[in-house]
């Protein structure tokens, strides 16, 4: 399922997002879908949550200006497989360069996350997310989605 017809069946600005192998890298994802929410990301919380993160779609590089927490970056492709994570980005830091001054190759979009959330559940390059809806209550729905 593509990301668009994700977004589309979820209905909920909040999603759950696992490893294909059922581990949890947070368990309230908001959605960031339009130019505007896309821009401000994260800007200015002074912290994200463990169990927190915001998906960035469509998204190919981020900036990390006016930010005031370290974040885990994970970039996705079409089918939700992992094209490049970044453990730990620095506020107001431009390196690596290569997520945020050029697009990362074969990216649509980007999951932002608490510093230390790829270290903390052993996440490993390459990998596949699954994505389930969360209704207001924090409760997630069956059945998961992927992204293909």
């Amino acid at each position: 399922m593509s990301t668009e017809n994700l977004e589309l069946s979820v209905g909920s600005p909040l999603v759950s997002v696992r490893l294909a192998d059922g581990r949890e890298l947070a368990a309230r994802v908001r959605v960031a879908r339009g130019p505007w929410r896309r821009f401000l990301g994260l800007m200015g919380q002074r912290q994200v949550g463990a169990d927190e993160g915001l998906w960035l779609v469509p998204c190919k590089s981020i900036h990390m200006f006016f930010m005031r927490t370290a974040i885990d970056v994970v970039f996705l492709d079409r089918g939700g497989r992992v094209v490049r994570s970044v453990s730990r980005m620095r506020p107001w830091s431009l390196r690596p360069l290569s997520v945020t001054l050029l697009p990362v190759r074969s990216a649509h979009s980007a999951l932002e996350l608490s510093p230390g959330t790829l270290e903390r559940v052993g996440f490993q390059a390459p990998g596949q997310l699954l994505f389930s809806p969360v209704d207001g209550a924090g409760s997630s729905h069956q059945p998961q989605l992927t992204l293909e």
